[in-house]
């Protein structure tokens, strides 16, 4: 018995290590999207696209917006009014985390499930 609860403290230390390093990248990924929200705000993306990527002028980006590859080419060589970004400008780091941003925004909830607007 006793060679069974030597173990106990063994076990809990790698528990709380596996723990803190989930809590870790959580913390991370989540000030990758915090950062890449205010990147989409301060380069001015928010301008032609929503706060939320929702669209306007520039169109809808979000939720769901295209794969890092082509999001990062839409943004370089746009292929229509909008101006290109160069990474002088907005540079590759940025991107990826305004993709992160973009990337979290949940898509909207079906109509039926809101009670505000249900027809009951």
């Amino acid at each position: 018995m006793q060679s069974k609860n030597r173990h106990i403290p063994i076990a809990f230390a790698a528990l709380t290590l596996v723990a803190g390093i989930s809590i870790g990248a959580a913390t991370q990924e989540d000030e990758a999207i915090d950062r890449g929200k205010k990147d989409f705000v301060e380069v001015g993306c928010y301008q032609c696209h929503g706060y939320q990527g929702q669209g306007g002028p520039g169109g809808r980006i979000a939720p769901k917006p295209l794969p890092l590859e082509a999001f990062t080419r839409s943004v370089r060589r746009p292929a229509n009014v909008m101006p290109a970004y160069s990474p002088k400008v907005l540079s590759d780091e940025q991107l990826k985390r305004i993709h992160k941003y973009l990337e979290s925004i949940p898509e909207d909830p079906e109509v039926s499930t809101l009670p505000a607007l249900s027809e009951e």
